[in-house]
């Protein structure tokens, strides 16, 4: 499943047009998968500080993310969820998806920021390599639910600061 899914996500960027010139620093950890994540991307970062701090600060790490807008298909019990893609050459690869179908577009940026406060505690763990080890990290210092999903303490404080940063820039 995990091979399948990087071999999926390899060929989406391979496909995607070449920037012609070098990307943004400041974006090149968190990275877009399509034209409506990239949008979501821009705008959180836009009207939540505390998004474009986490990619900042995913920017000195690492750690990549690829964000998409849409699940695979699959029936998932909650509009975002991190997989851990890979490792490789010292990089860790971690893909966040978020449900655009089912979920407000400021919600949408509450569960991103969500998301990415889980990319940067993985980022803070060495040890984190893989699935498995992802596993036991959150056995360590979240809790699992929703069958194989794990929650942090943490991931959910900065959702709902996203989601009160959102509401101000909405007024």
């Amino acid at each position: 499943m995990r091979t399948m899914l990087f071999a999926v996500l390899l060929a989406i960027v391979a496909a995607a047009p070449a920037a012609a010139d070098a990307p943004d620093p400041r974006t090149a950890h968190v990275r877009p998968l399509t034209r409506e994540s990239a949008a979501l991307l821009a705008d959180a970062t836009a009207r939540c500080p505390v998004v474009q701090a986490l990619v900042d600060d995913l920017g000195r790490t690492d750690v990549v993310v690829y964000v998409t807008d849409s699940t695979n298909g699959a029936s998932r019990p909650l509009p975002a969820y991190l997989t851990f893609v890979s490792t490789a050459a010292g990089t860790r690869y971690l893909l966040v998806q978020v449900d655009r179908w089912h979920v407000s577009p400021w919600d949408r940026i509450a569960w991103l920021a969500h998301e990415l406060e889980h990319a940067m505690e993985i980022a803070r763990a060495p040890e984190v390599q893989d699935a498995e080890s992802l596993s036991r990290f959150y056995k360590r210092v979240g809790w699992q639910h929703h069958g194989r999903c794990f929650e942090s303490a943490q991931a959910q404080a900065t959702g709902t600061l996203a989601r009160s940063q959102v509401a101000g820039s909405r007024r």
